[in-house]
């Protein structure tokens, strides 16, 4: 009698010494998991080191627990695919779910997908407005490293009366909704989101229903200390895009990045007070390599082996 269990009592000794991680349904490197990013700038990864984006990070995390199919989207690839998009917003991501044959034929094969849309509806009009004030173009730089330095080397240049002056025009349209305003245009915007949002997950939705979607909430990137009158009109414009994300937790899962990144202020390169520092202001909206740590952190509290 003994004899017959032996071998059970020898398999429940080697499962006990097993880490909970090796009981989780590990698929074989050939097998496992693929994960999709898609999105605007922020899912690019700009502004952050190279590989610290929130994407590499969650890249790196899902092969080392759950493993990753190497041969996706191509052989060799690693299991791991970043679509986003420099200055993508939510109309142009609607568009290409809808539209474009790539973006829905690996929206079709991921396991699971994690979305950064919205901020680019309202950072790229935020860019816009501070380049004009300088008659600095964006059109004319290969690249937004070299338009952002470019524009910060003409503020620097110009001063600190000339910058004090320009954010003081700045700061007031801002604060309009007069129509051709940047408050008017970002309104314009936060509409266009709220139209867009729930439409792009019935089409993710439809083209893959089985995927597990983890997207991203929208922070504020002015510092209340430091201007908040331009902090109070950002909040204003982005709890509602917020707010109809959060009304979407049946259908997505959310990493709260807006109050992760709230508690941190160098979680993104932007301070609008002079300073006698180099450069003297900081415009760059995008999160930096803490502020990419600060989403991915808050993408971890949102996993659920079981569902993967």
């Amino acid at each position: 009698m003994k004899r017959k269990f032996l071998p059970i009592i020898m398999i429940l000794v080697l499962l006990i010494g097993l880490p909970v991680q090796a009981l989780a349904a590990r698929p074989d490197m050939d097998e496992g998991l693929k994960y999709l990013n898609i999105g605007d700038s922020i899912a690019v990864g700009l502004s952050a080191d190279p590989g610290m984006s929130y994407f590499e990070l969650y890249a790196a995390y899902l092969e080392d627990s759950f493993g990753l199919d190497g041969n996706w989207p191509y052989p060799g690839a690693g299991g791991a695919y970043n679509a986003g998009v420099e200055g993508l917003d939510s109309m142009e991501l609607l568009k290409g779910l809808q539209d474009s044959p790539q973006l829905k034929g690996l929206v079709m094969q991921a396991d699971v997908i994690t979305i950064s849309i919205g901020g680019n509806n309202m950072l790229t009009p935020v860019i816009g407005a501070v380049a004009e004030l300088y008659d600095v173009d964006p059109l004319d730089y290969d690249t937004s490293e070299e338009f952002m330095q470019a524009l910060l080397y003409t503020i620097g240049y110009q001063g600190e009366m000339s910058w004090n002056i320009k954010l003081a025009a700045f700061t007031e349209s801002a604060l309009s909704s007069e129509p051709g305003s940047l408050g008017w245009m970002l309104e314009a915007r936060t509409a266009q989101f709220l139209s867009d949002w729930p439409d792009i997950l019935d089409e993710i939705e439809n083209i893959n229903p089985d995927a597990q979607i983890i997207a991203m909430t929208l922070y504020n990137p002015i510092e209340k200390d430091d201007n908040k009158a331009l902090y109070d009109r950002y909040e204003e414009l982005v709890r509602p895009m917020n707010m109809a994300m959060m009304r979407t937790q049946n259908r997505v899962t959310l990493a709260r990045v807006e109050k992760a990144s709230s508690k941190e202020a160098d979680a993104v390169a932007f301070k609008l007070t002079w300073t006698n520092q180099m450069p003297p202001v900081l415009i760059d909206p995008h999160p930096t390599t803490l502020g990419h740590g600060i989403i991915f952190d808050a993408l971890m509290k949102t996993r659920n082996p079981r569902s993967f």
